[in-house]
């Protein structure tokens, strides 16, 4: 069992030390700039494709729906609708 645990902490270690070299290296750097670089200018080639609606409706306008919302019909109260002739 205390070999296990050992060769676990190496291999943990060296994992680690490995990660770590690769992660700070001057390539991995370049690597990572240049590929933010060129998703940046994607997106922006991506934003300028889209189409954009125009519209010269204001907004803002009050828009009267009181005949949208007026009653057409009269609704029976509850009472009446329980009874029966």
């Amino acid at each position: 069992m205390k070999y296990l645990k050992v060769i676990n902490l190496i291999i943990f270690i060296l994992f680690f030390f490995f990660i770590i070299n690769f992660y700070f290296s001057e390539n991995f750097l370049q690597i990572k700039n240049k590929n933010r670089k060129n998703f940046s200018i994607y997106l922006d080639n991506e934003i300028n494709k889209i189409k954009v609606i125009n519209t010269k409706k204001d907004f803002k306008e009050f828009q009267d729906n009181s005949n949208y919302f007026k009653k057409n019909t009269e609704e029976k109260k509850f009472w009446q609708l329980l009874k029966t002739k």
